[in-house]
């Protein structure tokens, strides 16, 4: 019924024809497999040896209704005998086995993947208890690193969209809606035929999957938009290919990132998640304004967290190795390649890099807190503001612009009660949408803001103001010059 996706061991997926997956997902909606419903019945966490929530997940589908039984073969990757499986028609049981998504094995129907929803995408991967086994080729899971990156996505038109380092394929289907062609790339060929087999069960045209390391097998092309979530942990193993890297420390997405501008467009981007060592003796922006310098891009590195190695080690051996016997040897492996490399600490975060002609800027901060709705329109707004800003460096430049306060700006204010009234002690200005900032303000600066409304320019509304304050009218200009240029800069007003 298609062609095969011959898997290590056992598993074997198809790639059935299109009709066949169309029918097949609106099988699994119909029967209540979706995240929001899963979520609702609490369905939350996978099944997990590190959890020990398998009897309670058992327990929980135990009556044989349609819903249980894929939960029981698709989430908590049970087999289960023919007679559980009268609880579906024999149409949808049939596809199953068609797809490779079921087997027939020792009298049982044995399941042959994972199966999850994330963002409107039924997503095939490897179950949990293949970091159990301990198979270097698992294929994960959608996690929250690729839901950040999901969020943090540009999703405007795209010519051509690369996802390096494919996996499930998740980010090349969500990047195919407003892409001409995505092409997916993994260096495991497993992760490449699951990514097909996704591409193919949701529905998804326009995806090219292919075998490969880093950009090796898009060499003389160019794109739009590219995403990546890399193996990127620093540790001294190389035994899982969806996190793990045979490069010293944290040069892989150090290539990635030297790599990239090559393979962009002009006005392309490149987004990745990474993580970073942080050397005696080295600031980490040092470290990072290496891999960038010199690239012909913009770029804004948003350091999200920062680990004490011991802490870091403890934390990626219980993530990838289930057994406690090897604990203590792990981590004195570990922490005998951070202190002969000088390793202080693991940073980690995003790397955006906007390719653009002329002088280019790099911006480095801490970020701890990201949006929890999509912000990849954030992302360009915020380096347009900085283009803007540097094409405004000048006050003369500045002055000339009619600033508009964001419709997405909010002004709270703190009461403390003093006697019988209510005393303002703060005001703050903060956004709706997008990144979480925040600005502490003056009441007269607050004033001055809410007279930005595009119609007049800021020169004009900074004499206003100058009117109304026993303040020099230079000191007026001075002040105000740098609250709107960090204003812009956090996108609270526009021009």
């Amino acid at each position: 019924m298609g062609r095969a996706l011959q898997h290590s061991g056992s598993t074997m997926l198809n790639l059935v024809p299109p009709n066949a997956a169309e029918r097949l997902r609106a099988l699994f909606r119909d029967a209540g497999y979706t995240e929001g419903n899963l979520v609702q019945l609490g369905f939350r966490d996978l099944a997990s040896t590190r959890l020990r929530n398998s009897a309670r997940l058992l327990d929980r589908t135990r009556e044989s209704t349609c819903l249980n039984t894929l939960l029981r073969w698709f989430w908590i990757g049970m087999p289960e005998p023919p007679q559980r499986g009268e609880s579906l028609t024999s149409e949808f049981e049939q596809l199953l086995l068609a797809s490779g998504l079921l087997c027939e094995q020792d009298g049982q129907l044995t399941p042959q993947a994972m199966l999850m929803e994330t963002n409107g995408f039924l997503i095939a991967s490897d179950h949990t208890s293949m970091i159990d086994r301990g198979d270097s080729e698992l294929v994960l899971w959608p996690n929250p690193t690729s839901r950040l990156l999901l969020r943090m996505t540009i999703r405007r038109p795209s010519r051509a969209t690369l996802d390096l380092g494919t996996g499930t394929g998740i980010q090349a289907l969500a990047a195919a809606s407003h892409s001409e062609t995505v092409v997916a790339t993994d260096l495991s060929p497993r992760a490449v035929k699951f990514a097909a087999f996704n591409a193919r069960l949701n529905g998804v045209g326009n995806v090219e999957c292919v075998v490969g390391g880093g950009f090796d097998p898009v060499v003389g092309r160019k794109f739009d938009l590219i995403v990546s979530n890399p193996p990127f942990f620093i540790s001294p193993s190389a035994h899982y290919l969806f996190c793990d890297s045979a490069m010293e420390l944290d040069e892989l997405c150090r290539r990635l990132a030297k790599q990239a501008p090559d393979f962009l467009n002009e006005d392309g981007y490149f987004q990745m998640l990474c993580e970073w060592a942080q050397v005696q003796g080295q600031p980490w922006q040092e470290r990072i304004t290496e891999w960038l310098g010199e690239s012909g891009c913009d770029a804004w590195v948003m350091k999200g967290y920062s680990q004490d190695p011991a802490e870091y080690a403890e934390q990626r051996i219980r993530a990838t190795v289930s057994s406690p016997n090897r604990d203590a040897q792990l981590y004195d492996e570990y922490m005998a390649y951070y202190r002969q490399r000088h390793v202080e600490a693991i940073d980690g975060g995003a790397i955006v890099m906007h390719r653009r002609s002329g002088h280019n800027w790099i911006q480095m901060e801490e970020i701890s807190q990201t949006p929890k709705d999509p912000f990849g329109e954030a992302i360009v707004a915020t380096f347009a503001a900085r283009d803007f800003l540097l094409a405004h460096s000048s006050d003369d430049q500045l002055l000339t612009m009619k600033p508009k306060l964001s419709p997405d700006a909010r002004l709270e204010q703190i009461l403390q009660q003093e006697g019988a009234q209510w005393k303002r002690t703060a005001l703050t200005l903060k956004l709706a949408k997008g990144f979480p900032f925040s600005l502490g303000l003056q009441p007269l600066v607050a004033e001055f803001l809410s007279a930005g409304d595009g119609s007049r320019t800021l020169a004009e509304l900074i004499e206003a103001l100058a009117s109304k304050v026993p303040v020099p009218g230079e000191q007026v200009q001075r002040e105000c010059l740098d609250v709107m240029r960090k204003l812009i800069e956090r996108g609270f007003v526009t021009w």
